[in-house]
């Protein structure tokens, strides 16, 4: 398509289709994961284009007043939920995305250039983005290492922990179907470098931990966690730092004004709207997650594909890697037969333990979509016959489709409600209202 055809009613058409093709889909990509429209709605409105920067509510520092009346959203809902449901003293919203956040930290707890930060090697996991970015910000890495794709050798720790004496210990695991022990890796860096911080990026782990379904870093000894909000927590694409420790605070604190100016204020709002819906389901839904993941492993396995450890019960959290390769398939071609029936996956080279590619999913999504039961032998069925090419796409999709019926977790805003209307009427408003002689006052919808 040209640019010259892509006028606006282009530009909105595309947007339909594409939503009306989500609505029958599936996403089993395990970095995303949907929130309610009711978190997406702040994204609608004034609050998106507002500086905030006024924490404190001092009257001398309202430099910038757009965001002044929804402060409290803020400062008194999204902050402290985050505080209670990760069990921290301190929360920054700040961070726009996961690798943001790495920056933040990094650049925060990494100490001055030359320092030595240690972090996962790719081989166990680690980030790809880890050593790049900490080698940008003058930082030396090195890696823990391991015996296997999923374990550390806290003796191999031990010993560089005691001859680099690094500033930071970052926990960077993205490729990861069993998280770290924090516990004995924390107890090995207080013996073997008193004085090192330990961080956990917990970015596809954070979900799970704010569920009580993961332990929590902090009362595993580690300084501070943290990770993006839209992996296995139903939130939206933005990024956090936890922590307990008042020193590790004012180092955050100090770095996060230099390193990020705007932090998307509406995108701080959908994430206390997501906190405050996830502290009433969150617990269900993170044991689900488990519970699903565990099951399709062995789903998968019994109609003839082969799951990654499946000698260990395939995953500790939400991932399954498949090796289609080894039963004949390119995972390229799976993923796109996939597609095709309406199941969203990915497909990459260096998940750790392969020597080419191989096919990543998750169950987070579908579970928040609201599958169980049943359901998930549904959907291994439809599954193996895309990736095995049994059964005709578009029937294929059709299923995929009916999957789509169940009802998610989350807030809903029920027909006739006033809550309905009242979004109704913000969302028409932020479409057709002009200034002050816009149509009638908001508050008559909610009446």
């Amino acid at each position: 398509m040209r640019t010259a055809d892509l006028t606006l009613d282009t530009v909105v058409r595309l947007l339909s289709e594409n939503e009306a093709s989500a609505r029958q889909t599936l996403s089993m990509v395990p970095s995303e994961t949907s929130m309610s429209g009711l978190a997406k709605l702040p994204m609608l409105l004034d609050p998106y284009h507002r500086y905030f920067f006024n924490e404190g509510d001092d009257p001398d520092r309202w430099h910038f007043r757009g965001a002044q009346r929804l402060r409290d959203l803020e400062m008194e809902l999204t902050v402290p939920l985050l505080q209670e449901l990760g069990r921290a003293s301190y929360a920054s919203v700040r961070p726009l995305s996961g690798l943001n956040g790495m920056t933040l930290v990094l650049g925060a707890l990494g100490g001055e250039p030359g320092s030595t930060v240690v972090t996962v090697s790719p081989e166990q996991g680690g980030h790809y983005a880890t050593p790049q970015v900490a080698g940008r910000l003058g930082l030396d890495v090195e890696f823990l290492r391991g015996p296997d794709p999923h374990s550390l050798d806290l003796e191999h720790a031990a010993e560089l922990l005691a001859r680099v004496r690094p500033s930071l210990v970052y926990v960077d695991q993205s490729h990861c179907l069993f998280p770290v022990d924090v516990k004995s890796l924390v107890e090995t860096v207080r013996a073997a470098s008193p004085g090192t911080l330990v961080h956990v990026d917990a970015s596809h782990w954070l979900g799970l931990v704010l569920g009580d379904a993961f332990p929590n870093p902090l009362d595993q000894g580690a300084d501070s966690w943290g990770g993006s909000t839209h992996k296995t927590f139903p939130g939206p694409q933005k990024a956090v730092v936890l922590t307990r420790d008042p020193q590790v605070e004012q180092l955050i604190r100090d770095a996060q004004d230099f390193l990020i100016s705007n932090h998307h204020f509406a995108a701080t709002i959908a994430l206390g709207i997501s906190l405050l819906e996830f502290r009433e389901f969150g617990p269900a839904y993170t044991r689900a997650v488990l519970e699903h993941t565990g099951r399709f492993g062995r789903l998968l396995t019994e109609r003839g594909l082969t799951v990654a450890a499946a000698d260990r019960g395939y995953s500790a959290g939400h991932q399954l890697w498949l090796d289609t390769e080894a039963d004949g398939i390119a995972p390229k071609d799976a993923a796109a037969r996939l597609s095709a029936a309406s199941l969203k996956v990915n497909f990459m080279a260096g998940l750790p333990g392969f020597t080419g590619q191989g096919v990543r999913i998750g169950l987070n999504e579908a579970t928040y979509q609201g599958l169980s039961g049943d359901d998930i032998d549904e959907l291994a069925d439809i599954f193996v016959a895309a990736v095995r090419d049994t059964e005709p796409a578009a029937l294929l999709a059709e299923r995929t489709a009916a999957l789509r019926t169940r009802t998610p977790y989350g807030a809903c805003a029920p027909d006739g409600s006033p809550l309905l209307a009242t979004a109704l009427d913000l969302c028409e408003g932020a479409l057709r209202r002009t200034g002050a002689a816009a149509g009638r006052p908001l508050t008559e919808a909610s009446r």
